[in-house]
């Protein structure tokens, strides 16, 4: 039995000792081996065969990859760590939630080839976390909850040519790539014109591979690091116009401050702001506020992925002298390195989910209320969003599925939240219905027919605003009425600010719709924008009514029902608050001496914002089927104000607001007539009084004679000015150059016009009323026409995914739309018959011919695209790794090196073999035991009567006879002592026999 418990024993310990070891291989060591490694710069050819050396020796818990090559054919090395590397691809979703749900975090160094600093931080980081792993608590929670990958050089071929002391660059210093290409000017800015280009054109091979690895890869926070300062810099590096000292504001602004906050606080020497020559709060800035950089990678980081970028500049010299430096530098990065991959797990996590077969949903859509940056869900459905603690409303959208919405989700300091959505999926495609565009038609035709009484009957259908009397609001009374709305009608509305003003007043949206947090796949988006003059204050006043118009008729009212059903409709009640309240301050005073005119016409800044718009610059059409002329994108915008002027923060936030949503369709509401203005409102005469005509002039046309009709008077065009029909050319009528609605059409997929509501610009308030009584049919016949022309989605016919930023071009019309990010278009178009083209670079486009459209219609169209090119794999240099992909090897080995459950099925067969050991070595000595018995029975006692008398049967004895001479004593039946030894020469027994005397 003893025996039997030491074996289980002896072999559970080895067992367990020896899957341990497979796990973990590693030594334990001192920071002091990390100091010696620090005595010198690592070259090429050094650094290649550590990383090899270190792959090979720490194979269960790193990974050496390859992303691409240089210039002169370097391997650009990426170095993975974590507790279990395995493909993404061969992931479980059932069995592996952790696994799937661990974040991948990236470190970029070396991109200029002579900021050398973080290449060798990067190096000991690697070799700390190695050598550490078993024996530091930090270090090993760090590698089983975070998927690292860190790039030591970026520029391996700029770093060969660097010079060793040199702290300032030179034309041969390194700096850039082989090709003397600075690699972090070499990225796609947010304001090239790329939807049409192939993102990777005219790239250098280091930049191409590092796009193509993030767009692969689903990183969720980034540092990238550089020399020349002691600063952690964060988005934007550049704004629409490279203005010095320009703040570039993202939508996460708080929070990459905190993230570029955590680094300099943890980093021994940055955080006092001051140690090199410039002076940085917090030792952290914004990158466009110290200098504008155009094509940085952490600006493509945030723009096209999911990452989060900061550039953390680590040294006053570039290049120093290794000498004690580096073990310094390590010592004043150590902390913060560490500490800002922690911050990886800071917000919220999870999976989106089919909420009927429970898979994973990629490429949903995940949007924070109040943040105008979406992320997306990646493979297996699962997704990270970083955020500050805080209440927050998250929304969740993905095509052919019904969006979902959780409220006040609280995301604290104490960990990373779960959060997952289980999504229903629709069974039709999420877009209006003829039956739908025919019944609202039906509304618009009678809105804006010429029977003024069925006009006024169908009206009175309507429950107007519950208001006493009319009046302007001051900025304070505009922010409460709109949060007021936005209280009372919470399920279809939703109140958001795109930016402030030149005295910080903010620039208030809300949006009314049956979705308003998100948009819809197939739904259209419309915007109403007033007040862009201060002093132009009817629009102002009447899309406050408006807003409440609908909530107050949604649900009661079928036409405004059905609108808001099916348009997506954003509201900027006042553009230029600051001007407004310069002329409301004034009101008492109208139609006195003391009266200033157009004093709230500009903004704070005194400048007109509907001039402040890039210009755009046009060029003729040399098509002989019209004479439109065109936008030429080719030409820089506005290059003859750069020098005098830059864009407000009004129009900036405008901007930005246009090119986020999808908008089709806008009016920009102004005073001081009463007429429907339509693009463009330069020409290239650059004269007042000559037609300047749009490739869209006929759709232009129709959309202003449709405000003109739908309302009272603006059709007879008498009312100040004389228009024919209500509508007018901008140009025809007077030059205007960076006008809003020429921007929207040239620069986004947004038709917009001008609408001019009254005489007076800023009437007295007893007018307002019938200011109102006007207008408000003409509004909401405007919106509906959002839904008129073709609409439809392209895909990749293939994966069935949408294609977002693909191009829709109608044949004879050269003005294109571009598809939005659920693969969904809009485009208007006057009745006709057309040919269509979709295209997307790295796909076969695809033209449908004869699509019929009527008026007041909608004609929709899908596209399926063939695609020509794919996204390179990276290639691994691992043993473990060489082929990635889904194979039976690969999983048996994942299992056997990474699953708990292995050790105790180990342990089971351990068990199971020590009792089989056990029992047949059992068996055998039984065996052995019983076969001596029966040997000993082979001897029988002898009975015997005869006394006293001693038989011996005399033999002569040899040597070998003494030798195996047994004696055994053993007692008869009658008590005679026998005494028995084998006869060498026969088989039988010599028998001595003694009687016991009496």
């Amino acid at each position: 039995m003893l025996f039997f418990l030491h074996s289980i024993y002896f072999l559970f310990v080895f067992f367990l000792t020896f899957s341990y070891s497979i796990r973990s291989p590693l030594k334990v060591e001192k920071d002091s081996t990390v100091y010696q490694f620090l005595d010198h710069y690592h070259h090429y050819t050094e650094l290649e065969q550590l990383l090899q050396t270190w792959s090979k020796n720490y194979s269960k818990i790193s990974q050496l990859i390859s992303i691409g090559k240089s210039v002169k054919e370097r391997n650009l090395y990426v170095y993975r760590l974590s507790s279990s590397i395995i493909d993404d691809q061969i992931v479980d979703d059932s069995n592996n939630i952790e696994q799937l749900l661990k974040p991948k975090f990236k470190f970029i160094a070396n991109m200029h080839g002579d900021e050398t600093i973080g290449r060798e931080m990067m190096l000991a980081l690697i070799y700390y976390l190695l050598l550490n792993v078993k024996s530091d608590e930090r270090v090993s929670r760090l590698l089983t909850n975070t998927d690292i990958y860190i790039m030591p050089t970026m520029n391996p071929d700029g770093f060969e040519h660097s010079t060793e002391g040199m702290c300032e660059s030179d034309t041969n210093s390194g700096r850039g790539n082989e090709n003397g290409v600075d690699l972090n000017r070499d990225f796609p800015s947010q304001f090239d014109n790329v939807l049409t280009t192939d993102l990777f054109s005219n790239r250098q091979p280091e930049t191409i591979a590092i796009m193509k690895w993030i767009l692969k890869e689903n990183f969720v926070l980034s540092g990238n690091l550089h020399g020349g300062e002691i600063v952690a810099s964060y988005p934007y590096d550049e704004t629409a116009h490279h203005i010095a000292s320009t703040y570039g504001t993202t939508p996460d602004d708080s929070l990459f401050r905190h993230l570029a906050r955590v680094y300099s606080n943890k980093h021994l020497k940055m955080h006092f702001g001051n140690s090199c020559t410039e002076h940085f709060p917090e030792g952290i800035t914004n990158g466009a506020k110290w200098y504008d950089v155009a094509g940085g990678m952490q600006d493509f980081n945030y723009l096209y992925s999911n990452t989060f970028e900061i550039t953390f500049e680590l040294s006053c010299c570039k290049y120093p002298l290794a000498g004690t430096v580096l073990t310094q530098e390590w010592d004043n990065n150590k902390e913060a390195l560490l500490s800002y991959i922690e911050l990886v797990h800071m917000g919220v996590k999870g999976f989106i989910r089919d909420s009927t077969t429970h898979t994973g949903i990629s490429g949903a859509l995940i949007q924070i209320e109040g943040i105008l940056h979406p992320i997306r869900s990646v493979s297996h459905g699962v997704y990270w969003r970083l955020l500050l603690p805080g209440l927050y409303n998250i929304t969740v959208t993905a095509s052919g599925y019904k969006p979902q919405s959780q409220m006040l989700i609280n995301i604290t300091n104490d960990n990373v939240t779960r959060l997952d959505f289980n999504l229903i999926q629709i069974l039709s495609i999420t877009t209006i219905s003829n039956d739908n565009l025919n019944i609202l038609s039906n509304y618009t035709n009678i809105l804006m027919s010429n029977d003024s009484i069925l006009k006024a009957n169908f009206l009175k259908t309507f429950i107007e605003p519950s208001i006493s009397t009319f009046h302007y609001h001051n900025y304070v009374q505009l922010v409460n009425q709109l949060k007021l709305l936005n209280q009372k009608y919470p399920n279809i509305t939703s109140l958001y600010t795109i930016g402030k003003s030149v005295q910080n007043r903010d620039l208030w949206v809300i949006v009314v719709s049956d979705q308003p947090l998100i948009h819809e796949p197939g739904e259209p988006e419309f915007k109403y924008v007033a007040n862009i003059h201060g002093d132009e204050a009817v629009g102002r006043e009447l899309l406050l009514l408006f807003i409440e118009y609908l909530c107050i008729n949604y649900q009661h009212n079928d036409y405004i029902t059905r609108l808001v059903d099916n348009v997506r409709i954003h509201i900027m009640v006042s553009m230029n608050p600051d001007g407004f309240e310069a002329e409301y301050s004034q009101q008492d005073a109208i139609n006195t001496d003391n009266y200033i005119n157009d004093k709230g016409r500009d903004n704070a800044n005194n400048i007109d914002l509907n001039r402040d718009f890039p210009s755009v610059n046009l060029t003729a059409n040399n098509q002989k089927l019209n004479s439109a002329i065109i936008d030429n994108k080719q030409i820089p915008n506005r290059f003859n104000n750069l020098n005098s002027k830059h864009l407000e923060p009004e129009v900036r936030a405008v901007m930005h607001w246009s090119i986020v949503y999808p908008f089709v369709l806008s009016a920009n509401l102004h005073g001081g007539a009463i007429v429907a203005n339509y693009p463009y409102d330069i020409n290239l005469e650059n004269k007042d009084g000559i037609y300047s005509e749009t490739a869209d002039d006929s759709t232009f046309q129709m959309l202003a004679r449709t405000y003109s009709q739908a309302h009272a008077t603006m059709y007879k065009g008498n009312s100040c000015v004389q228009f024919k029909d209500g509508i007018t050319n901008g140009a025809s009528w007077y030059v205007i150059d960076g006008g809003m609605q020429d921007w929207n059409y040239a620069y986004t997929n947004d038709f917009e016009i001008t609408i001019e509501l009254s005489c007076i610009k800023y009437p007295s308030e007893t007018d307002l009323k019938s200011y109102w009584n006007d207008n408000k049919g003409a509004l909401l016949t405007f919106v509906t026409q959002v839904l008129y022309g073709i609409r439809g989605f392209v895909y990749d016919i293939k994966t069935k995914m949408p294609l977002a930023g693909a191009v829709i071009h109608v044949h004879g019309i050269k003005h294109n739309v571009t598809t939005y990010r659920d693969g969904d278009f809009w485009r208007l178009l006057v009745s006709g018959t057309y040919n269509v083209t979709a295209e997307r670079f790295g796909y076969l486009s695809v033209t449908k011919e004869n699509i019929h459209v009527i008026n007041s219609s909608s004609t929709f169209i899908e596209f399926y695209l063939t695609r020509t090119d794919s996204i390179e794999n990276v290639s691994s240099l691992s043993p473990d790794s060489k082929e990635q992909q889904q194979t039976f090897y690969q999983r048996i080995k994942h299992f056997v090196l990474h699953e708990t459950i292995f050790l105790f099925i180990v342990g089971i067969c351990a068990l199971l073999l020590s009792i089989c050991l056990i029992l047949c070595v059992s068996c055998l000595r039984c065996k052995q035991l019983l076969k001596k018995r029966r040997e000993l029975r082979r001897y029988e006692a002898l009975s015997t009567d005869i006394s006293q008398e001693f038989e011996f049967r005399t033999k002569k004895e040899t040597p070998i006879d003494r030798m195996r001479n047994i004696f055994s004593k053993s007692q008869t039946k009658d008590g005679a002592l026998q005494l028995l030894t084998a006869n060498s020469d026969s088989d039988e027994d010599t028998v001595f026999t003694y009687r016991n005397l009496p």
